[in-house]
């Protein structure tokens, strides 16, 4: 299969990416109100970037991910900490290499919109699905990583160099 990772920048990306994630607000498994993730899953495109992840070969949305520079508490100023909003691929498309190839995307994004992003960090369910606990687990064993429980939820923070170096590690760019 093929994909394409595309920067939402014109009003029918804004208009895909949010019409996809509510189509999958459910699957997101946070312990929040319907509002408060519209509110978190579109924020990225008003205060950072969000990439879609489209199957060339049904050319259909397939997975969706965004981000916004800086925190809340601190109106946004701290631009060098990456707040990732929300990541989520279509179970049917789910794997090693569109992982990869998707991860070195959105890393790249991160990086084009501000070189001197320092820091990512992102919010899950405490107890993730079985796959998406093996991932965080290595996530959070990178140089320093760190995961905090807070009630339902886990907060992870990891040094944005090191998970630039993971995405190397996983293999040749292959997102064209």
């Amino acid at each position: 299969m093929s994909y394409d990772f595309r920067t939402c920048e014109l009003e029918i990306h804004f208009t895909s990416y949010v019409q996809f994630l509510l189509s999958h607000h459910s699957e997101l498994n946070l312990p929040y109100s319907f509002p408060q993730k519209l509110s978190f899953f579109s924020s990225p495109l008003m205060f950072g970037k969000a990439m879609l992840i489209i199957d060339e070969d049904m050319y259909e949305v397939v997975g969706a991910a965004g981000f916004v520079l800086g925190t809340g508490p601190q109106q946004y100023e701290d631009r060098e900490i990456c707040q990732i909003e929300a990541i989520f691929i279509e179970n049917g498309h789910r794997g090693t290499l569109l992982f990869a190839r998707a991860m070195q995307a959105f890393v790249r994004l991160i990086r084009s919109e501000n070189p001197d992003v320092r820091q990512v960090q992102f919010w899950t369910a405490a107890e993730p699905e079985s796959g998406l606990k093996q991932l965080l687990a290595k996530l959070c064993s990178l140089p320093g990583g760190s995961r905090t429980l807070v009630n339902e939820l886990a907060f992870y923070t990891i040094p944005f160099p090191e998970l630039e170096n993971y995405c190397a590690r996983l293999g040749p760019r292959m997102d064209r």
